[in-house]
């Protein structure tokens, strides 16, 4: 692993690769960078609500296995 490896580890940042990728794919060749900006923006949008959508999920989840105390139920 390189030093600059972690930046696709960031959502935005893979995202705007994945983007990249497919806009080259799209376009047989170097893509537009506006094209590959309204790209990297919507898949970023899609992550970050199917990322909250989750992390809802999860919390509701987890709430249904506590008592009124806070204590969980097992």
């Amino acid at each position: 692993m390189t030093e600059t490896d972690w930046i696709l580890d960031d959502l935005f940042h893979g995202c705007a690769f994945q983007a990249f990728v497919e806009q080259a794919r799209i376009e047989q060749g170097p893509p537009d960078s506006e094209a590959t900006s309204r790209r990297a923006y919507r898949l970023y949008e899609d992550a970050l609500a199917e990322k909250n959508t989750y992390v809802r999920t999860s919390h509701v989840e987890h709430s249904r296995h506590r008592t009124p105390h806070g204590t969980s139920v097992t």
